[in-house]
Order: C-alpha cells, then sequence, then structure tokens
C-alpha cells in the first residue's frame, strides 16, 4: 500500500471507531452493561465464597460503593469450562450500594437465602450485613433486609479498624440464627485475628453481640510470614460437613505481591453451646501452604474434581482465580 492509500484508510478507520464512540456516548450504564471483565472476573477470584450445589458456588466481590459493577455472582465449574455468571441485585437499603463485600454464607433453614458482609465501617458508617433472596435460575437477587454492625474500632483515612472477612450462619430458633464473623487481623487496633458471634433476628433484621460474643476469641496463625505484624490470619471460612470450621489466612505485601496464604482448621461448631457456639482449636497447624496466591473465598469441593475444597483469590493487579485444592496432597 502506498503512503497516500495507507493514510487514507487510518483515517477511515479514525472515523469509523470515532463514530461507534460517539453512539454510546451519554449512554447511562444500567447493571446489564458493566465491563464484566474488571467486576464478575471471569478467572473466577471473589473475596467470599459459599458453595450452593456440587460444583456451583455464589460469590462476593469486594468494590467499593464509588466503583459500578456486580456485586455477585455465580460461579459454574463444568469438566472443560468455569463460567461466571453476574447477578444482578435488584435494590438496596437506604444507605445504597454495598462497599467492600468480604463474605457471604448461606442461612441455614432458609432456601435460597444469605448474608453478605461488608468490611466494616468507614468514617463511622456503613459497616452492613445484607440479608439476600437468590434466584439462581434468573440471576437475580433481592433485599429482604439488612443490618448495621456493632463498631468496634473506626476506619478512616490512614487507620485500620474493623475488617471482617469471614462468616458463618448457624442455627438458633426458628427466626433467629447465630453469625459468626472473622476479623482478619494485621493492624494496629488489631494485630491478630479476632472471632465474635451475636444473635441476628432474620425478621426484623436486629443484630445483638455483647458479652463473650462481643470480646470474641483471638487467633493468631503460624506460617511462614514475611511480617507477621501485617499478615491476615482470617480472610474466610468453610464450614464443612462434620462441623468443622476451616480459614485461610493470607499476606499482601503490596498490590504487586508477593502474596502468600494457608489453608487451616480453625475450630469447630459447638452445637449443645450456643451461648459459646465455636470452639477455637489450642495449637493451630498450618495444613496446605499456597504461595503467590491471596486467597480471599474458601469453600467445598467441587464433585468430580480430586480435591476436598476450593478457594478463590483477589490477586490485586493479577486479578483472581478459583482454584480446586486437595488437602490430603503434600504442600
Amino acid at each position: 500500500m502506498n503512503p497516500l492509500n495507507k493514510f487514507k484508510y487510518n483515517v477511515i478507520v479514525l472515523i469509523l471507531i470515532l463514530m461507534a464512540m460517539s453512539c454510546n456516548t451519554g449512554k447511562e450504564l444500567d447493571n446489564s452493561q458493566f465491563t464484566q471483565v474488571a467486576v464478575a472476573r471471569p478467572g473466577g477470584g471473589s473475596s467470599g465464597m459459599e458453595q450452593i450445589d456440587d460444583c456451583t458456588y455464589l460469590v462476593v466481590y469486594d468494590l467499593k460503593s464509588y466503583i459500578d459493577g456486580y456485586r455477585m455472582s455465580m460461579i459454574n465449574v463444568e469438566d472443560e469450562s468455569l463460567n461466571v455468571l453476574p447477578i444482578a441485585i435488584t435494590s438496596w437499603d437506604e444507605d445504597g450500594i454495598s462497599s467492600d463485600l468480604e463474605s457471604i454464607c448461606s442461612v441455614p433453614g432458609k432456601a435460597h437465602e444469605f448474608l453478605a458482609a461488608e468490611s466494616g465501617n468507614w468514617q463511622g458508617n456503613l459497616g452492613r450485613v445484607f440479608h439476600f433472596k437468590v434466584d439462581t435460575a434468573s440471576l437475580e437477587a433481592t433485599l429482604v433486609g439488612s443490618i448495621q454492625l456493632p463498631m468496634q474500632d473506626r476506619n478512616d483515612f490512614g487507620v485500620t479498624g474493623d475488617q471482617y472477612e469471614a462468616i458463618l450462619c448457624l442455627p438458633y430458633d426458628t427466626d433467629r440464627r447465630i453469625v459468626v464473623l472473622g476479623e482478619r487481623g494485621g493492624s494496629t487496633a488489631n494485630p491478630h485475628g479476632i472471632i465474635r458471634w451475636g444473635i441476628l433476628d432474620l425478621n426484623n433484621h436486629t443484630f445483638n453481640m455483647s458479652g463473650a460474643g462481643l470480646q470474641g476469641k483471638e487467633v493468631n496463625v503460624p506460617g511462614n510470614w514475611n511480617d507477621p505484624l501485617t499478615k491476615r490470619d482470617i480472610t474466610d471460612f468453610h464450614l464443612d460437613e462434620n462441623g468443622e470450621i476451616w480459614a485461610a489466612a493470607s499476606e499482601d505485601q503490596g498490590d504487586s505481591g508477593p502474596f502468600y496464604s494457608i489453608v487451616y482448621k480453625l475450630g469447630k461448631v459447638n452445637t449443645t453451646d450456643k451461648k459459646n457456639p465455636i470452639t477455637i482449636y489450642e495449637s493451630i497447624e498450618t495444613t496446605k501452604e499456597i504461595y503467590g496466591f491471596k486467597i480471599e473465598a474458601l469453600s467445598g469441593a467441587c464433585e468430580g474434581i480430586n480435591s476436598t475444597h476450593c478457594f478463590g483469590t483477589e490477586d490485586e493487579i493479577y486479578g483472581g482465580v478459583w482454584r480446586p485444592l486437595n488437602m490430603n496432597e503434600g504442600h
């Protein structure tokens, strides 16, 4: 192509691109137009995960309130593909869209109902647990209600306060459930992880966390940490069929890493003691080390894959992934 024709060709291509861009200018994005590559994370990464079927998982994302995008997706793992299906949340409470969802759990005894929690307050506001009813056929979630988390330590610019990254929901009575929260640790306010719990009323959406549940139980996990003072002792929970509680911990040396995580047995559920619903094991040992990944989501195995668990990551500039994990194999 001679220089003149090449110049004309480039001009035509540029005009076509500008015309295409102008057609979209001024359109208001609705929930179906968000860039899924940025927020639905096709690799399966997430900040919290709950298994809803043999190889199907509900996950949440830690987008801040000023960022548009999906807050929830469904991951379906098949023989030859991993499918991430964004879920539209049809409404929010009066404080608006979520900010930094870090965990999710199913509500025992309530089909298709889940609790998803923000990490904590921001300047004394937000810090909520959302109660959703999820329709996996239509890929929609309806807000049933929300509650405010009791604030222990305020988050602000340059100050790290409450950072809850894990949640469990346990039976209590007909209308109430025990909610167990995992403070991640790694801050001046909370150097180590803390397990706290309280009673959430599903009808009037109140949350009572007091006494031993408010004081909590400290968790300090071993590992090959670069800086033990900034490690995050709890980044998610997984409750197995035997009532044992597994947890993940991670270290983040910066947005470009390197990352390091462990998965460990934290304790067990006390089914006969509702005032003290969790027993933390006296000796916590590193069960599995995972180098190069920052695990923020932990769940059960996908049927048909040689694994005991699975995890989701938030690897900052590298994105995130879903991976199976076999705790019975070597490190």
